[in-house]
This record gives C-alpha cells, sequence and structure tokens, in this order.
C-alpha cells in the first residue's frame, strides 16, 4: 500500500462498539513500522449524533487534530512496542492493537485493549465513513471527550451552539409585610447561534426567553399579586469574541432588550440597547471572565425609563471526568433608582458535562446569595437548574 497520499477510515459502526466481524482469517499487526504507517497522514471521518461531522486528522509526527460540534480539540498519537498504536485524550490515553483481514485487502480490525471491544476498519484511498459513535465520557479518535467539551462549553466564545434549558427558583425577602413568603419559578430559554470568522474568532447571537409562573409583584393595598404563566422581555446580544493562543478571552457588542412582556407588571414596553465587553482568561486549571454591559432605553410606550449596568461573571474549575465548579450570576446596577441600585449575587455551582448517545450535554446546578438587593422587596435566594444539550450549527461547516 502507498502512503503518499492521505488515507481515509472507514468504521461501520464507531471505533468504541462492539460488533462480531465477518472475516475469520486475521493476523495481528506486530510490526511498529507498519503500525506508523497505518496512521501516518491518515483521516478519520465520523458521523456523530443527528448527523453532525466529525474529523480527526493524525500527522506524521504524532500530532493530531480532531474537528465536531463546530470546534477543534488536540489529539496526539505513538506506537508502543511493536504491537498497539495509543492516542492522548485529555490527561488519558486509549491503546489499540490492530489485525489485518487477509482475505480482504485494507481491512483491519481494532481492539481498544482496556476494553477488548472491536471494530472493523477499511483503510482506502476513498473517503470513509465511521457510521455511528461511541456513548463514552472518555471520547476516542473521532469524537471529543466529555472533559474536553466541558471546557469548551466554559468559554463564552467557543464556536459550540448549545441550547440552554434553565428553571430557577427564586425566595425573596423585603421591608414589605409577607415579603419574606414570597416565591416564584422561572424558565429561561437561551440558546447560543455562533458563526465563525476567518481570523478564527465567533459571531454570537444569543437570545433570552424568559417564562414567569406565580411571579409574585407588590400591589397598591401592600400586599402580592401573583403573576400567572407569563412571558417576559426577551434580550439578547450580538457580539465578537476571540480565544487568542495565550488563552485571553476577548469581545464586543450589543446588548437589547425587546419589550414582549405580556403582563405589564413584568416590563417597562421599553425598546433599550447598548455597548458590552467580554474580557477573560482559559487555562488547563480552568476559565474566569466576564461580560459587562450597559444599555438606555430609546423607544417605546412606557412612562419608566431604562438605565442600567450588568455584569455577568462566570468561573470554571476542572474536578474531572466532566465535572466542574462553576457559576455564573448576574449582578444588576439600575442607574434610575434614588437608592437600593446594586444587585449583587454570589454564585457556587457544580457542572457535569456528559456524552449521551454520542450527543454531548451539560447539567448543572447554582445557588445565588444575593448579597446586595433592594431593601423594600427583592430576590435573596436563587437556585439555577440547568441542561444544555449541544447541537450542530449547519452554518458551521468547515473548521
Amino acid at each position: 500500500m502507498k502512503h503518499a497520499f492521505k488515507k481515509s477510515l472507514g468504521l461501520s459502526i464507531g471505533l468504541l462498539a462492539s460488533i462480531s466481524a465477518t472475516a475469520e482469517n486475521w493476523q495481528a499487526v506486530n510490526d511498529a513500522s507498519e503500525l506508523k504507517k497505518l496512521f501516518t497522514s491518515t483521516v478519520f471521518e465520523a458521523t456523530l449524533k443527528g448527523g453532525e461531522k466529525a474529523t480527526a486528522d493524525y500527522n506524521a509526527d504524532g500530532t493530531g487534530q480532531l474537528n465536531a460540534w463546530g470546534d477543534s480539540f488536540k489529539r496526539s498519537w505513538e506506537v508502543q512496542g511493536d504491537n498497539q498504536v495509543c492516542i492522548n485524550i485529555d490527561n488519558g490515553q486509549d491503546c489499540y492493537t490492530i489485525e489485518k483481514n487477509l482475505d480482504q485487502p485494507n481491512q483491519y480490525r481494532v481492539t481498544r485493549t482496556d476494553q477488548s471491544e472491536t471494530a472493523i476498519v477499511t483503510i482506502s484511498n476513498q473517503s470513509g465513513m465511521i457510521e455511528g459513535t461511541a456513548s463514552t465520557d472518555k471520547g476516542g479518535a473521532a469524537q471529543p471527550s466529555a472533559e474536553e467539551m466541558a471546557e469548551k462549553l466554559s468559554n463564552p466564545t467557543s464556536p459550540v451552539m448549545t441550547i440552554g434549558n434553565h428553571i430557577d427558583l427564586v425566595f425573596f425577602d423585603g421591608d414589605l409585610d409577607g415579603a419574606a413568603d414570597e416565591s416564584s419559578t422561572r424558565y429561561v430559554f437561551q440558546t447560543v447561534f455562533p458563526f465563525k470568522q476567518d481570523d478564527g474568532g465567533v459571531v454570537f447571537f444569543r437570545p433570552a426567553i424568559p417564562v414567569f409562573f406565580d411571579e409574585p409583584v407588590p400591589g397598591s393595598a401592600g400586599d402580592f399579586d401573583a403573576v400567572g404563566t407569563e412571558i417576559g422581555d426577551i434580550s439578547f446580544d450580538l457580539s465578537y469574541g476571540k480565544t487568542e493562543p495565550n488563552g485571553l478571552l476577548w469581545g464586543a457588542g450589543l446588548a437589547a432588550i425587546v419589550p414582549t412582556a405580556t403582563d405589564d407588571r413584568l416590563g417597562k414596553n421599553l425598546w433599550a440597547a447598548g455597548p458590552e465587553i467580554l474580557f477573560g482568561t482559559l487555562g488547563k486549571w480552568g476559565t474566569v471572565g466576564g461580560l459587562l454591559a450597559h444599555q438606555w432605553d430609546y423607544a417605546g410606550s412606557g412612562d419608566g425609563e431604562i438605565n442600567s449596568t450588568a455584569l455577568s461573571y462566570w468561573y470554571a474549575f476542572p474536578l474531572g471526568g466532566g465535572w466542574q465548579f462553576a457559576s455564573g450570576p448576574v449582578a444588576t446596577y439600575d442607574h434610575s433608582k434614588d437608592d437600593d441600585q446594586l444587585a449583587l449575587p454570589l454564585g457556587i455551582g457544580l457542572a457535569k458535562t456528559s456524552i449521551l448517545n454520542g450527543r454531548p450535554w451539560k447539567f448543572q446546578v447554582q445557588y445565588w446569595n444575593y448579597v446586595e438587593r433592594d431593601d423594600t422587596f427583592a430576590a435573596e435566594h436563587l437556585i439555577r437548574f440547568s441542561i444544555s444539550p449541544v447541537v450542530s450549527a449547519p452554518w458551521n461547516v468547515d473548521i
């Protein structure tokens, strides 16, 4: 077999999926030079959950890169001894032994050494395909691990598309009679639409749609009205962000509010917009940063005004296996109020990213304690439950 061309690997159901071999005449590849040739300038192509395409390039110098879910993941490989190839993923390593089919040229059987799982691989100069993928957090030759995906999902400039579903349990307090007895449930639907740019940056469009359930609103008689299931004002930002090679995160753009509240008590009937800037740093130790925005009203039929500064700050520190100590509270300062302008929550949380049936999912729980808030009536505690699947962004077809 010549190795001057770039080869592709076609795998029947996935590198980590156990299957029955149809051929019986197999011979172990126990020659280090032959194993190296099989991986030199080789491309793994896979179809992940939902039709997502993954491509992993493995180079002669032992380096590699996996492209999946709109982003890239570093890989490296090496031949160990005379009979196995090992791929380095995160801080772990997956090793495989390889047998060739003496009856069918270019067909090989790959066995993962730690689990004795096998798969049939065809190596040729034609484009191949890995039909399916494993449901494992460890990842593989053509699939990112949970640890790798957790790192990407903690980076707001990563071109990974997610669908965020947040359930907030809010507990109130204040000087009004009965304020400490009030609570509410809110749902926030928040999707990230990333558009990769040729310079390595990403343009983001991130709308957030809140839905309120039994939201307490102070009444004119000194009591509280419970607002039923209603939609609040939709907010969004449109920004550009980039991760530099040294781990610096930065970005800038526009933040805005659209007056879509279905009950006037949940919004101000005002359109608002203003600038935002993003800053942060990323490393193997984790990531920290903030998104600072200011908005003014510029149109609408409401009698009030919007003149507010918001700081969404976040941190995420890896704990291994896709687990993270992470939170992302949002502090606000309302310049239109005479006093009690600052609402400042301190947050803690735990997140877990898992690969379920080939698709990455992020699960998270957070607790925010508002150490500064309106003395009259405001949220004091918030518990947030989040479920965010990763989905394919069809416009991000090239890495």
